[in-house]
């Protein structure tokens, strides 16, 4: 598969060695650095079960390329790279795939050094696995995933007293006393006047045509143009009691 057949530049965004492919500036996301901040803090979302860019980290890391940042990172994760105080630990469990990974990485340059690793950097040889690539440094995440998992932990927040699911094309929000919503996520930009929604719209007709939902909401990233909410109606669905709204969402809360 070529990167042409899946829209390479298009639907990811992260680094490719020295390569940074940033999204389109956007709303008050108009500068590199910006562009940065937003990616370090969307790939928590999606990396976080190894790997956490603090508020800091994001604002001061987001002055440099991408491709240094998560070195930075790595290097902060392994022993070598800090002195920290801790408790006495007099237990040792070996890991082999730990070991294997963290010293293949650390072996990309002119060194020396061997580490034999404990379970305890698991966490340094998962995101060494997911971005460290035939020997090259490299991560690249599908855009509509990360603004999908900022949505949902979005949701999740506002919607704690709710049953909040991740149906992964969607979200849904279940609760006694309201409506059930249905969420579809994408990240393009929309044209106001001639809204380009055609694939998430007949998502939602097919959700309210089988009964569950009859509330549905297609969110993107709120941007300069598309500020307001947009009511949808279809003539197929004339006859049922329904309500279809995009919806912009802001993402400028990654900024505070």
């Amino acid at each position: 598969m070529t990167y042409n057949s899946f829209n390479y530049c298009d639907d990811f965004v992260g680094f490719d060695n020295n390569k940074e492919l940033l999204p389109k500036g956007f709303d008050t996301f108009n500068s590199t650095i910006k562009l940065r901040q937003l990616f370090l803090n969307l790939s928590n979302n999606v990396l976080k079960s190894f790997c956490h860019f603090t508020k800091v980290e994001q604002r001061k890391l987001s002055l440099y390329p991408l491709k240094q940042a998560f070195e930075y990172k790595i290097n902060s994760m392994l022993p070598n790279s800090f002195i920290k105080i801790s408790k006495e630990n007099r237990t040792f469990n070996f890991c082999l795939k730990s070991t294997i990974i963290i010293n293949n990485y650390l072996q990309k340059e002119v060194n020396n050094s061997v580490f034999v690793t404990s379970k305890n950097l698991l966490p340094a040889a998962k995101l060494i696995s997911h971005c460290f690539i035939n020997k090259n440094m490299q991560l690249l995440i599908d855009k509509h995933l990360l603004f999908h998992e900022f949505v949902l932990n979005k949701v999740s927040k506002l919607h704690h007293d709710k049953e909040v699911i991740d149906l992964g094309d969607s979200i849904s929000i279940k609760s006694k006393d309201v409506c059930n919503l249905r969420i579809y996520t994408s990240w393009k930009n929309i044209v106001v006047k001639k809204p380009n929604i055609k694939d998430e719209l007949q998502s939602a007709i097919k959700c309210i045509k089988k009964g569950e939902f009859n509330q549905v909401y297609l969110a993107y990233p709120k941007d300069d143009e598309f500020k307001r909410q947009i009511p949808i109606f279809v003539d197929e669905l004339k006859n049922k009691e329904y309500q279809i709204k995009a919806i912009p969402y802001s993402l400028r809360s990654i900024m505070r």
